[in-house]
């Protein structure tokens, strides 16, 4: 009898043991602690626009233009930021100008302060990764998958394309006088500064 009551004083024991040992929690909190280890690249961007883009440092348009069309890949290699092994160097660009024509894809501008240097302010076909590689908002190195990465991209030119063209759009015309703030690329290999690009961050009407 003693031996009886022994085994199951030490079976209840290590019945307690195991219970206290296995770690219990409902499936809503791991659920949520799951979510909350995924990355929102929507919030990242919209973080990012709304309380980042005015202080980024920018580089003035005109003094981008006169310096890199001297030597654009040594301008390029000191001033620019680029990702991984490729030509593509991206700039923060800012500026004042004058609005000279709109088109289907852009908004050709004059530069106020060489009446010669002009730029496309995009408002159509807004993709790739200029904004976000120029700002340096993202390091790729701190992420778990490039697709989280890739996606601020997306989300920061939906930003762009949904909500700063179309506000500038409705009400831009000829002759406006505007400052931009944006982000652009220049291919060392194939330089066309000409027909340089800006993906707007900031447009606002000085008129």
């Amino acid at each position: 009898m003693k031996k009886i009551i022994k085994y199951i004083i030490l079976a209840v024991v290590v019945i307690v043991s195991l219970y206290n040992a296995v770690y219990f929690e409902s499936l809503d909190k791991i659920k949520k602690g799951q979510d909350a280890l995924v990355f929102n690249a929507k919030e990242f961007a919209n973080d990012f626009m709304s309380n980042k883009k005015e202080s980024l440092p920018a580089i003035n348009a005109n003094q981008f233009l006169l310096e890199a069309a001297k030597d654009v890949k040594s301008y390029a290699e000191q001033n620019g930021k680029k990702l991984g092994i490729n030509n593509d160097y991206n700039f923060i660009l800012e500026g004042n100008a004058t609005v000279l024509s709109i088109e289907e894809e852009n908004v050709i501008v004059q530069l106020n302060e060489d009446n010669e240097q002009k730029v496309k302010i995009a408002t159509d076909f807004i993709f790739g990764n200029a904004i976000r590689d120029a700002s340096a908002l993202a390091d790729i190195g701190t992420f778990q998958n490039t697709m989280d990465f890739n996606n601020i991209s997306v989300e920061l030119n939906n930003i762009v394309r949904e909500t700063i063209v179309p506000s500038f759009l409705k009400t831009v015309k000829e002759g406006d006088v505007i400052y931009f703030k944006g982000a652009t690329k220049i291919n060392i290999k194939k330089p066309d500064l000409k027909e340089l690009r800006v993906i707007p961050l900031i447009l606002k009407f000085n008129n």
